[in-house]
C-alpha cells in the first residue's frame, strides 16, 4: 500500500456513508489540501460505480476548509449506465459539509489511439528544473510539501522567486508524488491531487498569500503511466479578489491524462 493509498483510505458503512481519517501531512498552513480532499471523495465515490473506474469528468465546491481527524464521505449514485455512472460526494466534519462534488465515472480505453492531441509544452526533465514550494505547515511536520515533489522551469523559478520584472501568471514544470516506504502510488490516483498540486500562478504576481478554492472542475483523459507528470498552469485574469486557474498535465510519454479549472479567492 502507498503512502497516498493509506492517506485516503475509506471504510463503507451504510447507506453510501464511509469514515475516513484525515491525513495532517497533506496540510497546507492549518488547512488540508483540496486536490488530496478529492481524492478522498474520490475514492469512496468510486465504489459505488463497479465497472467504471475512471472519474473523466469531476466538479467541487469548497464550502468551509478541512482539520485531519475523522470525517464522513456520504456518496449517492445518481445514473447508472453501460457508459458512464454518475455520482454525488460530500465530505462532512464536525456536523456540516465541507465540500460537494459530482463525478462522472467511465472506463478508458488505454490502447485509444487520439483523432487530435495537441503537442505537450517543451518542458525541460525534472533533472534541468528548480525544486521550490514555499509552503509549510505550522504544525512544525513537513506537510504537504513533504508529500510531493515539484519541479519548476527556470523561468517559472525565477517569477516565483521575484526576479522577474513584469511576471505573467503562467507556471511549467514537473510533479510526482514523493518517495516512501511501501508500494508507488497508482498514477491514477495521484491525479486529482496533481491538479490543484501547485502555488497560486496569482503568486508570481506578489509574495505568497493564502487562495482557497471556490470551485474546481477537472477532468481525466487517459490514465497516466508512472512517471513525473508535466504540468502547465495558468490564468487569463485575476481582478477583484478573484483569479481563474488552468492546469494540463502529461505524462512521460507526452500524452495529455488530465485538465483542471477552478475559481479561487486572492487572500491578499
Amino acid at each position: 500500500m502507498s503512502r497516498l493509498d493509506r492517506a485516503t483510505r475509506v471504510a463503507a458503512g451504510d447507506d453510501g456513508r464511509h469514515r475516513a481519517d484525515l491525513d495532517p501531512g497533506f496540510l497546507i498552513g492549518t488547512a488540508l489540501n483540496g486536490g488530496y480532499l478529492m481524492a478522498v471523495m474520490q475514492r469512496a465515490a468510486l465504489q459505488r460505480a463497479p465497472g467504471h473506474p475512471h472519474p473523466v469528468a469531476s466538479s467541487y465546491h469548497f464550502l468551509h476548509p478541512a482539520s485531519p481527524g475523522p470525517a464522513e464521505v456520504v456518496t449517492e449514485a445518481l445514473k447508472t449506465g453501460r457508459t458512464v455512472t454518475s455520482l454525488r460526494t460530500t465530505l462532512r466534519q464536525g456536523g456540516r459539509d465541507l465540500v460537494t462534488g459530482t463525478i462522472a465515472a467511465a472506463r478508458l480505453d488505454p490502447g485509444a489511439e487520439p483523432d487530435y492531441a495537441g503537442p505537450a509544452p517543451a518542458v525541460p526533465p525534472p533533472e534541468r528544473c528548480r525544486r521550490f514550494d514555499p509552503r509549510r505547515s505550522v504544525t512544525g511536520e513537513e506537510g504537504f510539501i513533504g508529500r510531493l515533489e515539484q519541479y519548476y522551469t527556470e523561468d517559472s523559478w525565477k517569477a516565483l522567486t521575484g526576479k522577474v520584472e513584469d511576471p505573467v501568471p503562467e507556471l511549467s514544470g514537473h510533479l510526482a508524488p514523493a518517495p516512501a516506504e511501501g508500494a508507488p502510488a497508482d498514477p491514477a490516483d495521484f491525479l486529482p491531487v496533481a491538479v490543484d498540486a501547485t502555488p497560486p500562478v496569482v503568486t508570481v504576481l506578489d509574495s505568497w498569500r493564502w487562495a482557497p478554492t471556490v470551485e474546481l472542475t477537472w477532468h481525466m483523459r487517459a490514465a497516466p503511466e508512472p512517471g513525473p507528470l508535466a504540468f502547465r498552469a495558468r490564468s487569463r485574469l485575476a481582478a477583484g479578489g478573484w483569479f481563474d486557474e488552468s492546469v494540463e498535465l502529461w505524462d512521460v510519454k507526452g500524452r495529455l491524462v488530465a485538465q483542471g479549472r477552478q475559481l479561487a479567492r486572492n487572500g491578499r
